[in-house]
């Protein structure tokens, strides 16, 4: 076996064995298998055990479009098997080497990877932040899983949670947080003014003629500039002959919308499943 080769090997073997241990309930036998979708160790997402049919469902991880991993699951593996759901979680190629639309080609990719490994079942995609992001492009442009032979209309649903740079050429807040995602924006989509700004903007990438999957948007109920472009992206569908339905989250945060979603009784995971069952 190349050095290289096993040298992944060990890396997957320890990042299991720290996943089983700091998740409750998962053992040894239900750990997930990393499946390569590409030549970048990034290019690759955990499949774990389920059911041989039904749903199946790919997280796509935040982190500003420069952070985060695959691992990042929280409570979605206990979430997965309490409602009969195969589960995949992906990583993907991070910001300053590639951009947010290489970015998406690698969501699209693993995607087309997990339908060809599990044909004939629908797949539901859920983001959290720039991955809501990165969820939302897919689901609507068809050049992402074109590349791959599908089309948006070929996912079974899109699942959004608390996500920026829906438009990525209108304003971004003020203060601290607006700032924050000026330098992820610039850093993801390139300067203000660029065309690239507009077209990885899911809203702007919206039309009509198109079929696209049902989407449900959740965001901060507190958040102001995640809601404006929630409701966007939600009437642009809608307009376009889609179903999208926006769900404001009282009392979570930009991180605890994330944290929560899957846990027993999270009204945001709840009513995700409750999706997923209508849309399957």
């Amino acid at each position: 076996m190349p050095i290289f080769d096993r040298r992944r090997l060990i890396a997957f073997s320890l990042a299991g064995a720290a996943l089983v241990a700091a998740t409750p309930g998962l053992t040894r036998q239900s750990a997930p298998r990393a499946q390569s979708y590409g030549a970048d160790p990034l290019q690759s997402y955990d499949l774990y055990p389920g059911p041989a049919t039904g749903p199946v469902l790919m997280f796509v991880h935040g982190g500003g479009w420069k952070r985060g991993e695959n691992s990042m699951v929280n409570a979605l593996p206990d979430y997965a098997r309490r409602h009969g759901l195969t589960l995949a979680s992906t990583s993907y190629r991070l910001v300053p080497d590639v951009g947010a639309r290489e970015e998406a080609q690698d969501v699209a990719a693993a995607i087309a990877d997990l339908h060809r490994r599990l044909p004939g079942r629908a797949i539901f995609v859920l983001g959290h932040s720039a991955g809501a992001h990165l969820a939302a492009l897919v689901g609507v442009d068809p050049v992402y899983l074109g590349a791959h032979g599908l089309k948006p209309s070929d996912l079974g649903g899109v699942i959004l949670l608390d996500g920026a740079g829906y438009d990525a050429t209108g304003p971004r807040g003020r203060g601290i947080v607006g700032r924050a995602l000026d330098e992820m924006y610039d850093n993801a989509f390139g300067p203000e003014g660029s065309p690239g700004r507009a077209e990885l903007s899911p809203t702007l990438r919206v039309r009509s003629g198109q079929t696209y999957p049902p989407f449900l948007i959740f965001h901060v109920a507190s958040r102001a500039d995640s809601a404006a472009q929630s409701q966007a992206l939600a009437t642009v569908l809608i307009r376009a002959g889609g179903r999208a339905e926006v769900i404001a989250a009282p009392g979570e945060t930009h991180m605890t919308i994330n944290r929560s979603f899957g846990v027993a009784d999270d009204p945001e995971g709840e009513r995700g499943a409750r999706f997923i069952a209508e849309h399957s």
